[in-house]
């Protein structure tokens, strides 16, 4: 028991120093993983999302960015919800700032809900 306690107070201690990213490293990357195994394709030639580095780099930056807001709130999933067409805009003009306000609004949108332009609009 006193083994468990120190071990607690001494990760207490610790862990709060660490960055989401440090604590969930494999978080974010397995949330580009999975993204990846969807398939997304981009233009008229379908080009692999996954082959146009901005577009890549973009879903990066959100599933990092997913990654920490879940250490902090378990209710958001880490891993990308929404479609190519709601993201894409945000992937490719998006700063962190806007990313976060379309995490929260994709929370909050009801199980089954599709995709619709006047939804996002600010």
């Amino acid at each position: 028991m006193r083994i468990c306690l120190g071990l607690g107070l001494a990760l207490g201690l610790w862990l709060p120093t660490l960055s989401a990213n440090e604590l969930f490293p494999d978080l974010s990357t397995d949330c580009y993983l999975e993204w990846q195994s969807r398939g997304w394709v981009i233009g008229e030639d379908n080009t692999p999302a996954q082959q146009v580095p901005r577009f890549a780099d973009g879903i990066r930056k959100l599933c990092a960015l997913r990654a920490r807001i879940h250490a902090s709130d378990a209710a958001v999933s880490p891993y990308i919800q929404g479609r190519l067409a709601e993201l894409a805009p945000y992937l490719f003009a998006g700063d962190e700032q806007q990313l976060q306000s379309l995490i929260k609004k994709l929370q909050q949108r009801r199980p089954g809900h599709d995709f619709s332009g006047t939804f996002m609009r600010d």
